[in-house]
């Protein structure tokens, strides 16, 4: 079940993530990323609200999924919308899937998951699949120029989720409430957007008017939603060390989408591709052979 559930959370993060790189046209990436907090805290509190009683709410796992959403949702989507518009969706997003190099290191420093020989070679596929891609140039975003220095901001945004993988499972074995812990993770998000709207408040300014932004943001917000949904429920019934890896099969999904949805404004090269399936190819290492 695990598997399945990884599987199905790396596929609608694809979409939603592709379906970002279209709503940049109709707004800016400080304001696709409040509607999309937005969005996603308001969907996953009026499912909380038909499901729980409020009693339900408190819980010593509280802390550990606020923390997972100020590490991931927060800072990590912050960083990853900012990768998407300045690189494409199929760079930004298959550098950003080397999250499980850092997911794999912290849980078996923290939770003391087993690290085996395939981990280790799967981290290695990894890390030359990113290599490959940051010697890209051509690739990615049309329009805009872009350098490798750019790819900080994906491997970044990459790390912070492989955080928040942690502290979410550490969050879920102790309450094994998914729908729970999407509500607290984004409410933790969102109490830190704030602090956003200043860092960005001299080059961007919030603007809620734009109905389409509306529209693609919280539709991307409530498919985030729902692949955090699955995220949970995977690491509820498996480790981070076979789970975080799964979710990389994003990059696969992201490629096939982005080459067709996205051909107006990003060109698919043969070494994101060959990144991409080597990244894909690590994930089936850490999958098959954990």
């Amino acid at each position: 079940m695990a598997a399945v559930y990884a599987i199905l959370s790396a596929f609608l993060y694809a979409v939603a993530n592709v379906y970002t790189k279209k709503g940049f046209a109709h707004t800016n990436i400080l304001s696709a990323f409040i509607i999309s907090i937005i969005s996603c805290f308001i969907s996953s509190l009026a499912i909380c609200l038909f499901l729980f009683s409020f009693e339900r709410y408190f819980d010593r796992a509280v802390w550990f999924f606020i923390a997972a959403g100020l590490v991931g949702p927060f800072l990590g989507r912050a960083l990853l919308y900012e990768a998407i518009d300045r690189v494409g969706a199929s760079v930004a997003c298959t550098v950003f899937e080397a999250k499980p190099i850092f997911s794999v290191v912290i849980a078996v420093l923290v939770l003391e998951e087993r690290l085996s020989i395939s981990i280790l070679f799967g981290v290695l596929l990894m890390m030359l699949g990113t290599v490959i891609i940051s010697r890209e140039s051509s690739g990615g975003d049309i329009v805009k120029k872009w350098t490798r220095r750019d790819l900080i901001l994906p491997l970044f945004a990459g790390a912070c989720y492989g955080g928040s993988h942690v502290l979410r499972k550490i969050g879920i074995n102790l309450t094994p409430e998914p729908f729970m812990a999407v509500m607290w993770q984004n409410a933790g998000a969102l109490i830190c957007s704030p602090f956003l709207i200043w860092a960005y408040r001299n080059n961007q300014q919030v603007t809620f008017h734009n109905q389409k932004a509306w529209f693609v943001f919280g539709v991307a917000g409530i498919l985030q939603v729902a692949a955090q949904w699955c995220l949970f429920a995977a690491l509820e019934y498996g480790t981070v060390v076979v789970v975080s890896p799964l979710t990389s099969l994003s990059t696969l999904f992201v490629l096939l989408l982005a080459a067709f949805l996205l051909k107006k404004v990003e060109r698919i090269t043969w070494k994101i591709v060959t990144g991409a399936l080597l990244i894909i190819g690590a994930t089936v290492v850490l999958t098959l052979f954990p």
